[in-house]
């Protein structure tokens, strides 16, 4: 990415009717940034885009490639920065190909037709977009998703540097939305700067290199996925009740909000687990609102990740070594002071036997069952037999999928 600034914006305001949009707006994008800028509808992103575009006139300064906006023209302007609206209302059956060589217009000089050229241009657009098959179809007759990848080819066709977009996906389904994106992503890598107001926060953690977030016409906050999306962030801007962790399995910024309705529950869970059978479990317990425990997990283990995501309480293992009489006890002190007790659908060594054991001192006993014991038991058959005592004495024996129906 180059460290040279391709928009500088100092000091902008923007009003309609002496109703401030935009406060004393500052913001600076390197060549090749995908900045996501979100906020509540309203905060003022969608106007922000079209200040830079040039549609709205405002107080300040906006430099494109250090040059103030007032000394281009609209077609100039047209060859550095397009925008892609987020409503576009076609109401004549264009075919696609017209309509993604509209692209193409601020390169024609008064009255010139499109040449050979330009239709290499938009056609390698469109095969970029997977628009070609849809090259004589009118826009007027396309899906919503068909429409929106015509509507960005047209965007690419005129080969800007700078590329807004206005909630490019806004109502489509998350293949599209995916789709757009992913494209957005490789242009930016190209070296194209990405500018997009964006409503899933989780798409935009995804995909942006950096996020701008709005509110009420300024900027609260600047930098990346990690450092935008806080919880104390959202709670300031949304009014929500979120949780922000990294994803163990994707690796990515993952978001959960609470719901208005969602509340603490007097009911104690302790959750025996590890080798990564319990994350699912524990992450519905912990939405719907549980107090909840867990372990013992061997130290390095991917549940314990989840448990700390979630701020759960749980006895930890150090590694390679067979669980410890003062974990032990630290679990079955657990198991006793819970209402319900889940074992998990894990593996048994030698090393965590006592996990199978503690279940024993279980008031109450859930076995999440997906694979038979035998085909998990690696103690020549000692814990199988455990596990067969266990199942007498528990509640139910579910499957994960089963488990909302116990809880």
């Amino acid at each position: 990415m180059s460290t040279e600034n391709i928009i500088e914006i100092q000091k902008l305001n923007f009003e309609i009717n002496s109703n401030k949009i935009l406060n004393n707006i500052s913001l600076s994008v390197k060549t090749g940034e995908f900045v996501g800028l979100i906020g509540p509808n309203g905060a003022g992103k969608t106007t922000l885009l079209k200040c830079i575009n040039g549609i709205n006139k405002a107080d300040g300064v906006i430099k494109i490639k250090n040059k103030p906006i007032q000394e281009f023209s609209d077609k100039k302007l047209a060859t550095d920065v397009s925008l892609m609206h987020q409503n576009t209302t076609i109401s004549f059956p264009f075919p696609a190909i017209e309509i993604v060589m509209m692209g193409r217009y601020p390169y024609l000089k008064r009255l010139q037709r499109e040449g050979k050229e330009d239709y290499n241009v938009a056609k390698k657009n469109m095969e970029y977009t997977d628009t070609s098959k849809l090259e004589n179809n009118p826009i007027t007759e396309m899906s919503g998703g068909e429409r929106q990848r015509v509507l960005f080819a047209k965007t690419l066709t005129q080969e800007t540097d700078v590329i807004l977009l206005d909630e490019p996906t806004a109502s489509l389904d998350i293949t599209y939305q995916e789709q757009i994106f992913k494209y957005s992503k490789e242009r930016s890598k190209q070296g194209i700067t990405i500018i997009a107001a964006i409503h899933d926060l989780k798409i935009a953690a995804r995909y942006c290199t950096r996020l701008v977030l709005m509110n009420e016409g300024e900027i609260l906050a600047d930098g990346n996925p990690q450092e935008v999306l806080t919880t104390k962030n959202l709670s300031q801007v949304y009014g929500i009740n979120a949780l922000v962790y990294r994803n163990r399995i994707t690796g990515l910024l993952d978001i959960y909000v609470h719901k208005q309705d969602d509340q603490k529950r007097s009911e104690k869970v302790h959750v025996i687990g590890g080798g990564g059978s319990a994350s699912g479990v524990l992450r519905e317990l912990y939405e719907r609102g549980y107090y909840i425990s867990a372990g013992v997990f061997s130290h390095g283990d991917s549940d314990i990740g989840s448990a700390e995501v979630f701020g759960i309480k749980h006895v930890v293992e150090k590694p390679f070594s067979e669980i410890s009489d003062q974990r032990n006890n630290e679990n079955i002190s657990l198991v006793k002071n819970s209402d319900l007790v889940i074992l998990c659908n894990m593996p048994f060594g030698n090393q965590n036997l006592r996990n199978l054991e503690s279940a024993k001192y279980a008031q109450r006993l859930v076995i999440v069952e997906d694979d038979l014991p035998e085909t998990r038991d690696y103690t020549n058959g000692k814990a199988t037999q455990i596990y067969n005592e266990l199942k007498k004495t528990a509640v139910t024996v579910i499957t994960s999928a089963q488990l909302h129906e116990v809880l």
